[in-house]
């Protein structure tokens, strides 16, 4: 496996200007764009590529696309859109609400990065616009060692973006450039200002895309799935403490918005969909040793034959924590960790990285 020390020797990978197109998944934003600036600024024959994925102001479609254009025209590229908000809603924003239904947790940025970016997006850029590459605005480091193709954690370590990409495969990546795994977040909006781009410092969005700021994902999913009272049930007791709108309002390890007076700090700890409970219990309850994944991928192959030892982490802001990795078949593992871990959520991903906690080895969705 890649080291640490080695990883450092190893450079981003870039392929050879003369014999490359690259499509840049540009949303408007400040990375995307500076992502297409260093491209052009190398120069690759790049294009700025924004899928349309619905009508919402200001998100990543109709703003970002606009200033998307801007600032492709700005430095000399073309700039190309791409109506994709019949499967946008279809795998992303169905998916995020039935899953809610059904009592999990999703991340719709990774689904979106399989489906969207790397999915349409990159079959269009290669197959319509002649392209040999994409790029996006991510902060993550490809490196190339020998044959293989490793995400590596990038120079800033606040912003890294490896979580979300642990659905991508050795094709994509043989196909893909991430511009920014070299710099901060401030040396970017830093090279954003030399290069006069006139979003350097546009706020990032922090939210889910395709709900809005004013109806938060509590309004947007009771729109869609409205709401079903039912009994909120000490965990241990069994005791009825209150009632809820919904299980969909629920994520495991959930704090906020239960509304019951206690001795102490109350958390969700379990949802039952079909009787409609929500479990709640103290912070001690939410602790477990071992999760099952589903639906896993692996970046880069590893040997299945025997145990895996590797860095996992279960949340995207969390630190990563020692493991062991059990192979049940080619698409389900279990994942023991040396140390309990709080809340672990049913939708969301466990992402797994080598021992040195360095290059990304892959992941799966927590069921």
């Amino acid at each position: 496996m890649l080291t640490q020390e080695k990883s450092q020797t190893l450079e981003n990978y870039w392929p050879s200007t003369e014999s490359s197109k690259i499509a840049v998944c540009m949303s408007g934003g400040v990375d995307s764009s500076v992502s297409a600036y260093i491209l052009a600024k190398k120069g690759y024959k790049a294009v700025g590529l924004t899928g349309w994925l619905f009508k919402g102001s200001n998100k990543c479609c109709d703003g970002g696309m606009i200033d998307a254009a801007k600032i492709s025209e700005d430095l000399g590229i073309n700039h190309v859109s791409k109506d994709l908000r019949e499967l946008f809603k279809g795998q992303i924003v169905d998916h995020f609400i039935s899953s809610y239904g059904s009592g999990s947790t999703p991340i719709p940025c990774i689904t979106c990065n399989n489906v969207i970016k790397w999915g349409s997006l990159m079959d269009y850029a290669l197959g319509e616009l002649g392209c040999s590459h994409i790029a996006t605005g991510h902060y993550a480091k490809l490196v190339k060692d020998g044959d293989l193709y490793k995400i590596t954690r990038p120079k800033d370590s606040n912003k890294d973006q490896t979580f979300m990409l642990w659905g991508l495969t050795q094709e994509v990546l043989s196909k893909t450039v991430f511009p920014l795994g070299d710099l901060t977040k401030d040396e970017v909006r830093e090279v954003a200002r030399e290069g006069n781009l006139f979003l350097a410092e546009k706020e990032e969005s922090q939210d889910i895309c395709f709900v809005s700021d004013k109806e938060g994902t509590k309004g947007f999913l009771e729109r869609y799935l409205g709401k079903k009272e039912g009994y909120i049930i000490e965990n241990k007791t069994g005791n009825v403490l209150g009632t809820h709108d919904g299980t969909h309002s629920f994520t495991i390890g959930q704090r906020k918005g239960i509304k019951i007076a206690y001795s102490e700090p109350l958390y969700v700890i379990d949802l039952d969909v079909e009787k409609n409970v929500v479990f709640v219990g103290t912070k001690e309850e939410l602790e477990g040793n071992e999760l099952i994944a589903k639906d896993v991928n692996w970046v880069i192959p590893v040997q299945q034959n025997e145990p895996l030892r590797v860095m996992a982490k279960i949340r995207y802001n969390s630190k990563t924590t020692s493991a062991t990795v059990f192979f049940l078949d080619d698409k389900k593992i279990k994942v023991v960790f040396d140390n309990p871990e709080s809340a672990i959520t049913p939708g969301q991903s466990v992402v797994l990285y080598d021992e040195a906690d360095e290059v990304l080895f892959g992941g799966g969705t927590i069921c």
